[in-house]
């Protein structure tokens, strides 16, 4: 009998690729008893999907205009069952996936896979049509160290995500959360498995570097910075600095806005659709 699980994502806006995620699912070799989806937004025709395949719970977090900090944690407090699976909104998932996640899932370890990104938009999700579009990035599962935690895709135990105390709400909008999580997993005795196996990432229009999300990301790192001591390792704030837009001696006097993005950035850096020769994007992992 396949071990119970329950899995949570958080959505806003992308609901095609939601779509798409819960067919992958459908066709997963094993079924959660429940998937939670947490919309980011106020409940809409969108927020009354479902699947003949498992329970669809919805959960709404709205206070702000990204809460995603509570929003995950939303999603995990809802779960009925004692093993947690996140996916990112944009993922897609191969057959036996969720079955080597799960199987591989325990007390004392968080577990995730390998993250293949797609490079253009897709509609038909078949699995060997999707593989014929990457490289292969499957790998012999191995142990990690909580700098590669990445949450597009990870399981966790309820015991461990209660040690861990979820996901810190003292974190605001985009950025940083993620690595404020990671770094508290590790302090709590636990470690990161990569089992191997591989997840699909759809493609979606998104600023290389992050430029929209500065304000967000700069008093996030401050937030970390002020907990942990240190700013976290993240080559996105060198080119920041590099850009002007914020100091280029955060490290020794603090991290601080210099000027905003103009529109004609935004333009510059809007990645609308895949370029070979581009410089590989920066994923902080918190899309939704």
């Amino acid at each position: 009998m396949s071990t119970e699980f329950s899995i949570v994502t958080i959505v806003k806006r992308r609901t095609q690729q939601l779509s798409n995620l819960i067919s992958s699912i459908e066709r997963s070799t094993v079924q959660p008893k429940e998937m939670v989806i947490v919309w980011m937004a106020p409940p809409s025709d969108e927020s009354l999907l479902s699947s003949e395949q498992f329970p669809i719970v919805h959960r709404f977090a709205a206070s702000e205009e990204l809460p995603i900090p509570k929003a995950r944690n939303r999603g995990f407090d809802t779960c009925k069952t004692d093993k947690f699976i996140y996916l990112d909104v944009d993922c897609i998932c191969p057959e036996t996936l969720l079955d080597d996640l799960t199987k591989s899932l325990g007390v004392g370890k968080v577990v995730t896979a390998n993250v293949s990104q797609l490079e253009q938009k897709v509609v038909n999700i078949d699995e060997r049509y999707l593989q014929s579009l990457v490289a292969p990035n499957v790998t012999a599962p191995e142990k990690v160290p909580f700098i590669n935690f990445d949450t597009n895709i990870f399981g966790i135990t309820r015991i461990d995500y209660e040690r861990v105390g979820g996901f810190d709400l003292d974190y605001h909008g985009f950025g940083i959360g993620d690595l404020d999580f990671a770094a508290r997993c590790s302090k709590a005795g636990l470690y990161l498995l990569n089992t191997g196996k591989q997840v699909f990432k759809q493609f979606h229009a998104h600023y290389n570097p992050p430029v929209n999300h500065l304000c967000d990301i700069v008093a996030n790192a401050e937030v970390f910075k002020q907990k942990w001591g240190a700013y976290p390792t993240c080559d996105m704030f060198s080119q920041f600095a590099e850009l002007g837009l914020i100091n280029q001696d955060y490290e020794q006097e603090g991290m601080r806005v210099m000027r905003l993005v103009t529109d004609e950035e935004l333009a510059k850096y809007l990645v609308k659709e895949s370029d070979e020769d581009a410089t590989p994007a920066i994923d902080l992992a918190q899309t939704a």
